[in-house]
């Protein structure tokens, strides 16, 4: 009964808590039926109902104007983004965000959209699971790694291991090493995206309604940016703005840092998207806005597969429960 008490206390006082800052929440993929790798749409409509009536979903341009000009937000203000650009948040998610007259940004990967672009963990994906292999020896980064092959599981746990290595390489390195993986495993990676790991088209992101949906950069193919060159730095943060604005109309102000791991986004990265002229960027994680955030490294909060997590996370009991043990931390000494 006490703990059946305290969820049902715990969101409401930690959202009259935490209400005057910002969430700005994020998500990926979108599915109609089981796939660890995306939302459930029936989740995600659930979601949105939980959103809608609790707190106020706004557009992340407005939000990011009233901070530049420093008017105070709105109480339970919430901004939803959507990464990418697959073809799933069309089928999916735009329907719904569009029954609850939810807005959203999407950050696009413009090269993405041409249609015979693999993200880079997409093809590694492909492969692991198209592989006849059990096991595999191979090198990722110079490196050997054993692979365990046997199971979906297994073939998750190798993609989420060869992804993690992946990360720390150059764009050139990390090409190269997907290239000598595919051989290893001897998959053949198809000239374009199959069904599954396939990009919205230019036509639908015109076709969408642009009072509901706001469309930003996420480059131009999803590289790291801390391990880009500088000219590789430049093109993707300036030619993917240039793109979209051409294709799409309009400005493009605001920008997600691919991955967006503070390993991910460096001092460099950060200036490229100054120079550029974003009115605003967004990493992958953090929790609920400071009253004055960075807005060229805004935090999001990724949005939990579990429906209590979701609650949870966005009511902002968790940000209170790591403040506390943070303070207790900090007491201890």
């Amino acid at each position: 009964m006490i703990i059946s008490l305290v969820k049902a206390t715990a969101g409401p006082v930690a959202r009259a808590l935490t209400g005057s800052a910002a969430r700005v929440l994020m998500y990926h993929r979108f599915s109609d039926g089981p796939d660890s790798r995306k939302l459930s749409v029936r989740l995600f409509e659930r979601h949105l109902e939980y959103l809608t009536r609790r707190f106020r979903v706004r557009r992340l341009g407005d939000v990011v104007a009233a901070l530049r000009e420093g008017r105070p937000l709105e109480d339970r203000t919430v901004v939803l983004t959507i990464d990418d650009g697959y073809a799933d948040f069309v089928t999916y998610a735009y329907p719904a965000l569009s029954r609850y007259e939810a807005p959203a940004t999407v950050f696009l990967v413009s090269r993405f959209l041409d249609g015979d672009l693999w993200l880079w963990f997409d093809a590694v994906h492909y492969m692991l699971t198209r592989t006849a292999a059990t096991s595999r020896d191979v090198y990722v980064g110079g490196e050997p790694l054993r692979l365990d092959l046997s199971s979906r599981d297994a073939r998750d746990r190798a993609w989420s291991t060869v992804g993690e290595r992946l990360l720390r390489l150059s764009t050139g390195d990390r090409a190269a090493a997907i290239a000598s993986l595919g051989a290893a495993l001897d998959v053949c990676l198809p000239q374009r995206p199959t069904e599954n790991y396939a990009a919205m088209t230019w036509d639908q992101a015109t076709q969408m309604d642009r009072a509901l949906i706001d469309f930003g950069s996420h480059t131009c193919t999803h590289p790291v940016l801390s391990r880009c060159g500088a000219a590789e730095l430049a093109y993707e943060v300036r030619e993917s703005r240039q793109l979209l604005a051409r294709r799409l109309g309009g400005v493009i102000d605001t920008f997600a840092y691919p991955h967006g791991e503070p390993a991910d986004v460096d001092a460099r990265a950060v200036e490229a998207v100054k120079s550029a002229g974003y009115a605003c960027a967004v990493v992958a994680v953090g929790g609920p806005l400071a009253r004055r955030p960075d807005l060229l490294q805004m935090e999001r909060v990724p949005a939990a597969t579990d429906l209590e997590q979701f609650r949870s996370t966005v009511n902002g009991v968790e940000f209170l429960a790591n403040k506390v043990r943070a303070w207790r931390q900090a007491a201890a000494f």
